[in-house]
């Protein structure tokens, strides 16, 4: 017993006396909750929504609906053209979902005719869609069930009346209110890409945590592999030799590139095999952003070696960094679901970049011309990483 106790005090006093290693074990897990607390913010509260609408109609009923639905408590309603409405879900991160009430749609729903409204959505703005699209409902149900009881009433009145038999009445009412309703408001819900909206969620899990297997994988062979170089005096013999540090640093980033790539596609074969993930409009697209992110990914590596103080601190403070860019990243949920100030703040990081390729490809069936930012974000954090990471290394290295 007592030899445990000595062992026990042996490694407290140990921890005490790495400070490092100390503070990492609150600080890791807050920067964590941090993180996360803030970026799903929004699924705890009640949100509302810009929702733009367009009112090719401008009839009665029309303008009945869009009370009911400046009447929600989830909505905030934008009366635009058709092209704004179109332009805000695409192009802005305003508006998950927008409205078109069709030319004529007055004149129809009093005929008793079928019509039809039409929705665009954002597939990767899926879950904001998926409340407006419940908002809307709600207020297109209010809509048609005031039709649907009137016609009901009349057409009650004039068969029953005036010796009224309330059984066959009940039933035939039901009956004619299921009629009634099929033949009422639709709701049409279409991609304003113009692909699928059916939503596959390996569209969003198979990048996101390849990404984020790809940074840690990076961080070990990178990092620590550089410092664990430099343990076995490795790093002196390269220093005294005609190849000098920085070829070291850069070869070992070179050999993990390889790697890293080749574990992106093996990932994303089998997320297409598997899973039947979207490989997106174009397979060199698709490419050219894996190869990027593995870029950036593998410079970061070189950079978490640097800026550690050691080879125990570089995997807890690495692993920190890693958790942090790949949540506020949207590599673990949508990014669109974070406040809009915290979407600004991850595009400071290369995961971000690296995520809106893979939705603008995967989900939203865009072309190469429409990733060349976020590819040229990536490329630009891979060099600054990279230059600063050389710079920092041969510093420590010649100290």
């Amino acid at each position: 017993m007592h030899a445990l106790l000595t062992l026990i005090i042996k490694d407290l006093r140990l921890l005490q006396r790495d400070r490092l290693a100390l503070m990492l074990l609150l600080l890791a897990p807050l920067v964590v909750i941090t993180v996360a607390g803030f970026s799903l913010s929004t699924l705890y509260r009640a949100e509302r929504h810009t929702f733009p609408v367009a009112d090719l109609d401008g009839g009665e009923v029309s303008r009945n609906l869009l009370s009911e639905l400046e009447a929600s408590s989830e909505l905030d309603v934008l009366r635009v053209d058709s092209d704004e409405a179109k332009r805000l879900v695409a192009d802005t991160p305003l508006a998950g979902s927008a409205l078109v009430i069709p030319k004529g749609f007055s004149d129809a729903f009093v005929a008793g005719e079928p019509v039809e409204l039409l929705l665009w959505t954002d597939p990767v703005k899926h879950l904001e869609a998926l409340k407006i699209r419940a908002a809307v409902e709600r207020a297109r149900a209010g809509l048609i069930t005031t039709q649907v009881a009137a016609r009901i009433a009349v057409v009650q009145v004039l068969t029953h009346a005036p010796d009224a038999d309330f059984e066959a009445l009940f039933e035939d009412s039901a009956e004619l209110a299921g009629r009634l309703l099929d033949k009422s408001v639709g709701l049409e819900e279409s991609s304003v890409f113009g692909g699928s909206v059916e939503f596959n969620s390996f569209d969003q899990n198979v990048p996101g945590f390849s990404v984020t297997f790809l940074l840690l994988g990076m961080l070990f062979g990178v990092g620590v592999g550089l410092l664990d170089e430099k343990e076995w005096g490795m790093l002196h013999r390269i220093a005294a030799s005609p190849v000098g540090v920085k070829h070291l640093a850069t070869g070992k980033m070179l050999s993990r590139f390889l790697i890293g790539t080749v574990q992106m596609v093996l990932l994303f074969a089998f997320g297409w095999i598997a899973f039947g993930i979207s490989l997106g409009p174009s397979v060199v697209a698709l490419g050219s952003v894996i190869v990027g992110i593995t870029f950036a990914s593998s410079a970061f590596g070189l950079l978490a070696a640097t800026l550690a103080p050691s080879r125990e601190a570089v995997l807890p403070m690495g692993t920190m960094a890693v958790v942090a860019m790949a949540a506020l990243g949207g590599c673990w949920w949508p990014i669109t679901i974070e406040p809009f100030w915290l979407q600004q703040v991850a595009h400071l990081f290369p995961t971000a970049w690296a995520m809106d390729a893979f939705n603008d490809l995967m989900l939203r069936q865009r072309g190469f011309v429409d990733i060349l930012p976020a590819l040229a974000a990536l490329v630009g954090f891979g060099c600054l990483y990279m230059f600063v990471g050389w710079w920092l290394y041969e510093r420590r290295s010649l100290s």
